[in-house]
């Protein structure tokens, strides 16, 4: 399994320079599984519903983010568009996984790519610099042994 991960895509320079060369890099090294940081990809703050579908129409399986998550209000409507069990985009942006319980988003993804190779990316955040969340190590300790899927990756 070839799995290519890109990020940060920073604002409009970034999101140009994906859409120039990410489709040759995902032919030429058969990439099977995409996963991209989009978190400041609107301006560098933040990521709108029609940047993340632009990073899925160019191969995106599933966008990260982190703490500019919430800096495009709109992007809560798009996450909360599809129910949790969906595996429609909306539900493929995920939101850091050690937020407090009830946040809008999910901070886990469990898919299936067309190879039936089962994946799951958990996004997290540091604490560092940040504002109060939960330690990111606790929380992927709780989180693993409920994860199915053979490969997982952690943001």
């Amino acid at each position: 399994m070839k799995i290519l991960f890109v990020g940060d895509v920073f604002g409009g320079a970034g999101r140009r320079i994906v859409r120039e060369h990410l489709p040759h890099v995902m032919e030429t090294h058969s990439v099977d599984l995409l996963v991209v940081n989009g978190e400041n990809a609107a301006g560098g703050f933040g990521i709108t519903p029609a940047i993340a579908e632009e990073l899925f129409d160019l191969g995106a399986h599933v966008i990260t983010t982190g703490n500019h998550v919430w800096d495009k209000r709109e992007l809560i409507d798009y996450m909360q568009s599809v129910p949790p069990e969906s595996e429609e985009r909306p539900r493929r942006v995920m939101r850091p996984a050690n937020y407090a319980a009830g946040t809008p988003g999910h901070g886990v993804f469990e898919g299936t790519l067309p190879s039936g190779q089962t994946f799951a990316v958990i996004n997290l955040q540091g604490q560092v610099f940040m504002a109060n969340h939960a330690n990111p190590f606790h929380t992927v300790d709780a989180l693993l042994p409920r994860i199915q899927a053979r490969v997982i990756l952690v943001d």
